[in-house]
C-alpha cells in the first residue's frame, strides 16, 4: 500500500512540475491543451510506428499463408514419391509429350 501512495505521490509531484513548467514557458505549450509539445510529437510518432508495424505484420502473415498452402503440397508430392517407390501406378494427369 506504502509503495501505490509512493507512486501516486512520484506522479503527482512531477505533473506539478510540468504544468507549473509549461505555464512559465520553459516547456513549450503552443496549442495549450495542457500536454507538452514534445510528447504531442511522440504520441504521433509512435502512431506511425504502429500503423507501420501492423502493415508488415499483415503481409508477414500473408507470406506464412502462402507458405503453409506450400508445403502441403510437397508433403502431397513426397507421399506421391513413395508409392512410385513401391510400384503403383500414376494417378493425375498424364505428362504432355513434348
Amino acid at each position: 500500500m506504502n509503495i501505490l501512495l509512493f507512486i501516486l505521490l512520484v506522479l503527482a509531484v512531477a505533473t506539478g512540475v510540468t504544468y507549473i513548467l509549461m505555464k512559465k514557458k520553459v516547456i513549450k505549450d503552443e496549442n495549450n491543451n495542457g500536454i507538452p509539445d514534445s510528447i504531442d510529437n511522440a504520441v504521433v510518432e509512435v502512431k506511425e510506428k504502429v500503423e507501420v508495424v501492423k502493415k508488415r505484420a499483415q503481409r508477414v502473415k500473408e507470406e506464412v499463408e502462402d507458405v503453409v498452402k506450400a508445403s502441403k503440397k510437397v508433403v502431397d508430392q513426397a507421399k506421391d514419391i513413395a508409392k512410385a517407390a513401391n510400384g503403383t501406378t500414376r494417378k493425375g494427369a498424364k505428362k504432355k509429350s513434348k
